[in-house]
């Protein structure tokens, strides 16, 4: 082949890794991708967002296992990625590259969280450790250590030096300087699964266990009451896979269980089921996402189907994943709610 054409077909390999190769929903599928997809047009068409630049030149994200992704709060265009088994990655510019946080290694990441007011600073979990930088990943410290592998964090968005981290014992802990010490705020005797802050009412703390339920703090995590009465009518609904906030309603939740989807317009004291095509508990959902601009808009994905609603769950557009990889995370833009982001993992690994 000519020099010339060598060239040229490089750069031509180059811009389809940066602009992603696009996949119509619908169909036969495609190949096993796991990694990054992003949509522009709310889940119709999807775009691989797997370019990864280190310093030995290019590469691809394409089968890290995807186990959360995260906006950060004051810049919807930089992301973060936790990995199973390939640590910690970020991007700066709306997923169409991916770098490394190298100093965290390559172990699992259950969690991320980046300061709501300060955006160099991150913590991390990482096995049975909690790790913090200040100078965006380009050095980190172990800040906390314990026996158990920690599995949540949480910054409170109205003072940033508090931090919340629980761990596959059941172990809340807090700091109140940003991680310099730590104190036992409440034993919940089952694996930490979430830890939710309400962006307007920060005192309001939500925790979820895998097996255990739901649990409210309503004074920065000082007392928990148990909220899972109004959970009993709901056959599986303890079995927890997701909490996320209806950010268009105060002290609004969705929750995902092996129930399906449970709705809470009420700050947990009661719960009301959103219809899905099929029966209660015969729906493994996977991912969740809900537009912060208009609660009727949900989309669920499982570990072959992508669906969405817009009104509320009366009806429902079902599609196949772009890829054969299983769904494991979905992320709404809150500036842009057009764009979504999806996160993959190899079926393996779910």
């Amino acid at each position: 082949m000519p020099r010339k054409t060598k060239i040229f077909s490089l750069l031509i390999l180059v811009g389809l890794l940066s602009a992603g190769c696009v996949f119509q929903l619908g169909g036969g599928g495609g190949p096993v991708v796991a990694g990054v997809f992003k949509s522009f047009d709310k889940g119709e068409t999807w775009a691989a967002k797997n370019l990864f630049l280190h310093s030995g030149g290019l590469g691809s994200i394409e089968g890290v296992n995807v186990l959360g992704l995260s906006f950060d709060p004051q810049d919807s265009r930089a992301l973060y990625l936790n990995a199973d088994g390939a640590g910690l990655l970020f991007s700066y510019d709306g997923a169409d590259s991916w770098q490394k946080a190298n100093p965290v290694g390559n172990g699992k990441i259950e969690a991320a969280a980046v300061d709501p007011r300060n955006k160099c600073v991150i913590y991390a979990t990482y096995g049975n450790t909690v790790l913090k930088t200040i100078d965006c990943s380009r050095n980190w410290v172990e800040i906390y250590l314990d026996a158990k592998a920690a599995t949540a964090l949480a910054i409170d968005p109205s003072n940033n030096y508090v931090v919340f981290a629980g761990n596959d014992g059941g172990d809340l802990v807090k700091s109140e300087n940003g991680g310099g010490n730590w104190q036992v705020v409440n034993r919940f005797g089952g694996r930490i699964a979430k830890i939710l802050i309400s962006p307007a009412s920060p005192k309001i703390v939500y925790l979820a266990t895998k097996n255990k339920g739901l649990f409210k703090s309503q004074d920065s995590g000082a007392t928990w009451n148990n909220i899972n009465d109004g959970l009993k009518p709901y056959s599986g609904a303890l079995e927890y896979k997701n909490l996320i906030f209806d950010l268009s309603l105060p002290d609004s939740l969705l929750l995902v269980s092996k129930y399906g989807l449970l709705k809470s317009n009420d700050g947990g004291a009661s719960w009301q089921p959103i219809k899905l095509i099929t029966p209660p508990t015969m729906t493994d959902i996977s991912a969740v996402a809900m537009n912060p601009k208009d609660n009727k808009e949900i989309y669920y994905a499982t570990q072959s189907t992508f669906y969405k609603t817009t009104d509320g769950g009366l009806n429902w557009v079902t599609k196949r994943l772009p890829t054969t990889a299983a769904a494991a995370a979905l992320l709404v833009d809150p500036n842009n709610p057009g764009v979504i982001y999806l996160g993959l993992a190899n079926p393996s690994k779910k």
